[in-house]
């Protein structure tokens, strides 16, 4: 919990001082808490701690602790600390944003919602609507990292030309490890994929409404999303102690739904949906309004995080998972081309790249018939027939990665520790010898 409050305080401390406005008063400051302690009497899902947040504020005020908080944004993050503290919910946020907040109090100004909704949607467009990696791992692995979770209305089309880029592989990683949450739509959205003919709920909640009215509701699997469905393949998502919100709830339900394997840490432990509302003076807030259960426990995981199945360092969670993926295949069917053994070094490598003293890699230059190996700029190169060089990466230390190529590898054979040949050695278990040339 304590780095996902550094991270909101990092994101919200973006811009204090960006703009002083010098006509922000005490007065300001005190009519901002009255319309904050209204809205909270309006949505808070929590109604018996609405008296004790306000009491807090405004204790706060009265002793003075607002006075050094000059500009806009210092109030807003103070306000959120204040509420974080009081709560214990780290959903709640306060906001300086006049252009935003000010339409919002005036209905009539639909030129300027307008305009919000236009700049809202060029900074999703310009985020690729949260997805940052669509690729696949050694093995045939999926692999989809996405920073947050946009609203379907305008991201399904990019998530769902993401899921198919995806739909051939034999299984698929999820990288949930930044994503801070967002719309469960599209948590419900990217669920959907991974059932065929299946009506299963995914989230029940409710929430408050004007006046406190409560609306009750449920989220199921979507009877039809674009392409291609993965059904039938593992799925395995990677969390971190910042992992938050509707990235928690997707992992969550397809927790319970056996559907998919968490790797990582412990999330953040943020289940409340929320609701941002205008207050007085350009401030906005984003108020806890909801609760959302899991239809399969009845519970959620509100201060509490999600486990993983499969504990291990954020930093680990990639290689962790790629491993775990190949291995179940390899269960499944033993007569695969996924060779188990032709990958587990690469990935152990890329975890904790190999380092091989230069003196050793320039023991290995010569010629080998056709073959050469030249060390030049700490590198170590395989040239060949003096049309292609290629760099040679180390994943052990006498056995290298090709640069361009997956098929073969280069192995330093030793007789009587002495260097006499390389050995190409292909995916397929094929073996080529070249001899080292007398010199």
């Amino acid at each position: 919990m304590k780095q996902l409050i550094n991270l909101i305080l990092l994101l919200l401390s973006i811009g204090v001082y960006a703009q002083k406005e010098p006509d922000f008063t005490e007065l300001n400051k005190k009519q901002v808490i009255d319309s904050l302690g209204k809205e909270l009497e309006e949505f808070y899902i929590r109604p018996n701690a609405i008296e004790s947040i306000q009491k807090k504020l405004k204790e706060n005020y009265n002793a003075g602790v607002y006075k050094n908080s000059i500009t806009p944004n210092e109030f807003a993050l103070k306000l959120t600390m204040d509420l974080l503290e009081v709560s214990k919910d780290l959903h709640f946020r306060v906001m300086y944003d006049p252009e935003w907040s000010d339409p919002l109090q005036k209905n009539e100004d639909k030129k300027a919602q307008e305009k919000i909704k236009a700049a809202e949607l060029i900074e999703a467009k310009n985020k690729n609507f949260g997805f940052q990696q669509a690729r696949i791992l050694e093995g045939n692995i999926g692999y989809l990292a996405f920073d947050y979770f946009e609203d379907p209305a305008i991201g399904s089309e990019t998530a769902a030309s993401v899921m198919q880029f995806l739909n051939n592989t034999d299984a698929l990683i999820i990288d949930l490890r930044k994503n801070n949450g967002g719309a469960m739509e599209m948590g419900q959205f990217i669920s959907s994929y991974f059932y065929s003919n299946k009506e299963l709920p995914l989230y029940k909640y409710y929430y408050y409404e004007k006046n406190r009215k409560k609306i009750e509701r449920e989220m199921w699997l979507l009877p039809s999303v674009p392409g291609k469905r993965l059904a039938d393949i593992d799925i395995y998502i990677l969390t971190s102690s910042v992992t938050f919100s509707a990235a928690e709830w997707m992992s969550y339900s397809l927790q319970n739904l056996k559907r998919v394997t968490i790797v990582g840490e412990k999330t953040a432990g943020g289940a409340h949906p929320i609701n941002r509302v205008g207050i007085s003076n350009g401030f906005s807030v984003n108020i806890p309004f909801g609760e959302v259960k899991d239809p399969v426990t009845n519970l959620d995981f509100e201060g509490k995080g999600v486990i993983p199945d499969v504990p291990c360092k954020s930093e680990e969670a990639i290689s962790t998972s790629h491993l775990l993926a190949l291995k179940n295949l390899s269960l499944k069917n033993k007569d695969s081309l996924n060779n188990l053994d032709w990958f587990i070094p690469v990935i152990k490598n890329r975890q904790k790249p190999l380092h091989v003293d230069s003196a050793i890699l320039k023991s290995y230059q010569g010629k080998y018939g056709k073959s050469e190996l030249v060390y030049e700029g700490d590198n170590l190169y395989y040239r060949w027939n003096n049309i292609v060089t290629l760099l040679l990466t180390p994943i052990e230390k006498d056995l290298f990665l090709v640069d361009g190529t997956d098929e073969y590898r280069i192995k330093i054979v030793f007789e009587k520790k002495s260097l006499t040949a390389i050995k190409r050695i292909y995916h397929s278990g094929q073996e080529r010898v070249y001899k080292k040339d007398k010199v």
